[in-house]
């Protein structure tokens, strides 16, 4: 994963009553595509979310068949009016490349991310089990050798090692029980003529034992009569059949148990703004066009030096949304006054270590939806660790970081007609109404006014002074 610095403007709801909207806008660096072509043309083959670009104009004024997205970024100029950029040509010298690690640990503080990074939660999971080991006896942590096998199954093997089981069981089996019918074919002595040659011998009950799979059709052992099974040689094949319907019971109950498992239908944004007057982070549904949330609880915690826990609550208690659906992004926010744990009077500011998200809801489809995020603060004891951080760059993340003094750009633009150069408002009259720019959902900037999360700039310039 290549990536380089890309930044732009974005809206967001807010648990708070309106709009959050700000009028600053911010300097992009050069931008390398994150899918591949060949990623692209499968996604759109399968009728997948695929398309790059923004929007030129609103569709109503677009003919039919005209193009109208183009690639770039929006910007604003200082009257506050979005226009799409051209992108620069891609420079060779601005590619950082994270994963081999050609990038010093210490920008990682402030290094300018350019996309969501949708898969940096499950990174985090996985990281933080690294960072906490286990020693001593870990069988003491067992309840069940079956729970154990059916969890490694169901949730521990990946897909592709799962198959794999499956194929070398099926083998196995095949092979297994085509030597025991070998062994009692030479026990009995009932194999005479060319028959009883070994290989050919071994090669018959190979055959033989390919029935219990279902592999007994004239068309694969041909017209040509065979001596009839022993009793023995009857019970083992019944025996294998049943093992074998046994096997194939057994892999549809994991498959049925994977599938019934929770899709991700929702992610958060890489990281989170905290400044003097609030904490803020965004939320996205990933598949907006057909999935809607209901009855979504979010639940926010600060974590502070020695483990010290505190809930954050969110303005005016509301705690659950009722329903959310479209590319429309969430702002979840904590405003820090007086009774907030983040306030200056209660000295946590320097100790903080991490803040936790989780949302809970239930799909349009009836299904349970389960997400979180972990934060971590760049100076913290976790933040600051050098292998912490290199866990997160061998898969080509940045670690989710609690960005101080930053607020998130706007996301949410009105269609203008680009091709004129005042870019006047455009007012159709179907639908859309509101363009979102999901590449703007992570990009921050710093914030405006005299008042720093640490504290204020004047005395921060008295000081040194």
């Amino acid at each position: 994963r290549r990536r380089t610095a890309y930044a732009g403007r974005s809206h967001a709801w807010s648990f708070s009553i309106g709009w959050t909207r700000t009028s600053a806008h911010h300097a992009l660096d050069s931008v390398m595509p994150r899918t591949s072509a060949s990623r692209r043309t499968l996604r759109a083959f399968l009728g997948l979310p695929h398309s790059r670009g923004f929007y030129n104009r609103h569709p109503e004024f677009v003919e039919k068949g005209q193009r109208n997205t183009i690639l770039g970024h929006v910007k604003r100029d200082a009257q506050g009016v979005s226009r799409i950029v051209p992108d620069e040509p891609f420079a060779e010298c601005d590619d950082i490349d994270l994963e081999h690690g050609d990038v010093h640990l210490d920008i990682l503080d402030e290094y300018s991310r350019k996309g969501i990074d949708s898969g940096l939660s499950a990174v985090e999971e996985e990281a933080w089990r690294k960072t906490n080991c286990a020693e001593g006896d870990e069988n003491e942590l067992s309840v069940s050798l079956a729970e154990d096998v059916w969890h490694l199954l169901t949730v521990d093997l990946s897909i592709a090692r799962l198959l794999a089981l499956e194929v070398m069981l099926e083998l196995a089996n095949i092979v297994f029980f085509a030597v025991i019918m070998f062994a009692v074919d030479i026990l009995e002595g009932s194999a005479t003529g060319d028959e009883a040659i070994p290989a050919r011998l071994f090669r018959s009950k190979l055959l033989l034992s390919l029935t219990a799979v279902r592999l007994s059709t004239d068309s694969i052992f041909g017209w040509t009569g065979r001596r009839a099974s022993s009793g023995a040689e009857v019970a083992v094949l019944a025996f294998q059949g049943w093992f074998h319907w046994l096997l194939l019971s057994i892999a549809g109950a994991v498959i049925v148990a994977r599938a019934l498992k929770p899709l991700r239908q929702v992610v958060f944004s890489p990281d989170c703004c905290l400044t003097n007057d609030e904490l803020s982070l965004r939320m996205q549904i990933i598949r907006h066009k057909s999935m809607t949330l209901y009855n979504m609880a979010f639940q926010l915690q600060l974590v502070a030096r020695g483990g010290q826990t505190w809930n954050l609550p969110l303005p005016h208690g509301v705690d659950t949304i009722a329903r959310w659906t479209s590319a429309m992004p969430l702002t979840i926010r904590h405003l820090i006054d007086e009774n907030s744990p983040l306030a200056r009077d209660k000295g946590l500011r320097d100790t903080i270590l991490s803040l936790r998200i989780s949302m809970t809801a239930v799909d349009s489809n009836g299904g349970p939806v389960y997400a979180g995020m972990v934060y971590y603060a760049p100076r913290g004891f976790f933040g600051k660790q050098p292998g912490f951080r290199k866990e997160f760059l061998s898969k080509g993340y940045v670690f989710p970081r609690i960005l101080v003094d930053k607020r998130f750009v706007d996301q949410i633009r009105a269609f203008r007609d680009q091709t004129k150069p005042d870019a006047p408002m455009e007012k159709a009259t179907t639908l859309p109404l509101l363009a979102v720019d999901l590449d703007s959902m992570s990009r921050t900037l710093p914030t405006d006014g005299t008042t720093t999360f640490s504290e204020s700039r004047t005395e921060k310039a008295d000081a040194e002074t």
